[in-house]
């Protein structure tokens, strides 16, 4: 037989005004205590009327605190505390009969405690509960209005005035010291976050970096070349500029590596690689195609201009060494180009004549650069 599950609920922590206005109700409603204690020794206060000051102004701080801790909200359970507090104190000043001192304090301390927590509304609310208890006390107390204060509790008044008004001021300096610590972790941690995102970016940045690239070569792979030559062509077609293909291939590389083994062509490679990554232009896409072949994206290379340069890099590719184990390694290499729109509209098509015009360089006797024409097509066909 299956049980059914317990579910845990989880108490909201204390909200810190509760444990604020814990402190400065218990002692600003024990001064008041001891005011009215100066102020009505003498005027013959019934035993009964004794004992209600006494639970309100000294077991009702308890009551309140503790119904607040117990509260779901205990933000929410302390406004209306408070509330409760000013409509008591409207009862309360009322009974004694508005003395002067006494129903000021009680009055604005009530009152200010709730604008503190609420503004505008909360003042509102204070005027609604104090004067709705004054009511209240007045329909069962009478109307009686004795505003005469003696000095000893006048003077009680005006210390418990004094030490409220400087207690919350220590407590809302500590507050405010208290969310400037808050801030100044925040903004820490928003500059943490910020160094981490922005290592994360570079790094996800140096992983795309390396995934589009050859590890041998360092030129750009086949699945760089994929993901971006539609965009490529697409834009020289709206611009309406050329595009230049040149397939590349190291002549005889099978002999090179059968005769200095791999370790010796991949030098060829690296040498070749660096030598087009060093003289293409920011635009251009140099890209290693497979094996010993690369492949160049030209955007807005003119055909004269492209063959020029297929050329002096063929030139300067047969010129240079390769070094292996203290052994020279000579090597060179042959080019064939196509022109986009002249020889096609799609990369297939580019590669496919490219491919022709390369072909046609091998049978030529190599280390040289052919621009595909219809007449390859023809003969290959």
């Amino acid at each position: 037989m299956s049980h059914p599950e317990s579910v845990v609920k989880t108490k909201t922590p204390v909200h810190w005004t509760v444990k604020t206005n814990y402190r400065l109700r218990t002692g600003s409603f024990a001064i008041m205590f001891t005011s009215i204690v100066f102020h009505g020794w003498d005027k013959g206060y019934s035993p009964l009327f004794w004992g209600l000051i006494a639970l309100h102004l000294l077991a009702y701080p308890h009551l309140m605190f503790w119904r607040a801790r117990r509260a779901a909200n205990s933000q929410n359970a302390e406004v209306n505390n408070l509330a409760v507090d000013s409509f008591l104190f409207g009862i309360l000043a009322a009974a004694l009969q508005f003395p002067l001192w006494i129903s000021f304090t009680v009055y604005i301390a009530s009152t200010l405690n709730i604008t503190i927590s609420r503004g505008t509304k909360g003042m509102l609310l204070s005027q609604l509960a104090f004067f709705g208890g004054a009511l209240i006390s007045i329909g069962i107390f009478g109307w009686h209005v004795s505003p005469e204060t003696g000095w000893p509790a006048t003077l009680m008044c005006l210390a418990g005035n004094t030490v409220y008004m400087i207690s919350i001021g220590v407590a809302a300096f500590g507050r405010n010291q208290q969310l400037r610590k808050t801030r100044e972790a925040l903004r820490e941690g928003e500059q943490t976050l910020k160094q981490q995102l922005a290592e994360i970016q570079n790094l996800q940045e140096k992983l795309q970096e390396q995934a589009s690239r050859d590890p041998l070569t360092g030129m750009y792979n086949r699945r760089f070349l994929d993901s971006m030559v539609a965009r490529e062509i697409a834009r020289c077609r709206r611009e309406k500029t050329p595009l230049t293909v040149m397939m590349i291939d190291v002549d005889h590389f099978k002999k090179v590596n059968d005769t200095y083994g791999h370790p010796g062509g991949d030098e060829v490679l690296k040498n070749l690689a660096a030598l087009l990554i060093g003289r293409v232009r920011v635009t251009d896409v140099p890209c290693r195609y497979g094996g010993e072949e690369f492949l160049l994206l030209l955007p807005g290379m003119a055909p004269d201009i492209a063959m020029l340069r297929a050329n002096t890099w063929r030139t300067a590719f047969a010129e240079m060494s390769s070094t292996l184990d203290g052994v020279t390694i000579k090597a060179t290499m042959s080019i064939g180009v196509a022109i986009y729109p002249e020889h096609g509209d799609t990369i297939t098509e580019l590669t496919h004549c490219a491919d022709l015009a390369l072909y046609r360089a091998k049978e030529e006797g190599r280390n040289r650069a052919i621009m595909y024409t219809e007449e390859l097509a023809k003969a290959k066909s």
